[in-house]
């Protein structure tokens, strides 16, 4: 007894030794990177990445919606491709194995269709929810780009 509590105790050690000795290597390699960022000067920063990554000719105002927007695509593609596999999972398992919901069981070939067909139509609407708000954000900044241009023209034809 005592030997396979101490080979389960070595291995624990071992284990432990190998999760510490990963996260140092990722701190080291954390901590080169952003000490070679702040070594940068400052134009050359995340704001020429971001100048770079957005492909337009002005420096960004907004520096962080490029972030938001493709954290809410990739959010909105996850919310479809989860919700779809959650809802046909949930579905065939309402057929198979039934339901407790309050005291009356639910099972049956109806009620896991209709869970599957409303999970995928919620998953879908939640998906383009995301996509459109999305594309709310590179509206409201094209609009603001393209007033400003506007008023340019403007005063530089005034002139």
């Amino acid at each position: 007894m005592k030997a396979v509590v101490s080979s389960l105790a070595g291995k624990a050690v071992s284990l432990f030794h190998k999760v510490t000795s990963f996260l140092r290597n990722v701190v080291s390699l954390l901590d080169r990177l952003f000490r070679r960022l702040w070594l940068l000067p400052p134009f050359h920063r995340i704001d020429h990445a971001l100048h770079k990554a957005w492909k337009g000719n002005k420096l960004l105002e907004y520096r962080f919606l490029p972030y938001v927007t493709s954290v809410l695509r990739a959010l909105g593609w996850a919310v479809l491709v989860i919700g779809v596999i959650a809802s046909i999972l949930f579905g065939l398992r309402i057929m198979n194995d039934g339901l407790m919901v309050a005291t009356r069981e639910v099972m049956g070939v109806g009620p896991g269709v209709s869970v599957i067909v409303l999970g995928i139509a919620g998953s879908f609407l939640a998906w383009l929810f995301l996509l459109v708000n999305r594309e709310l954000v590179y509206l409201f900044i094209h609009v603001k780009e393209n007033t400003g241009n506007t008023a340019e023209s403007i005063t530089k034809t005034s002139d």
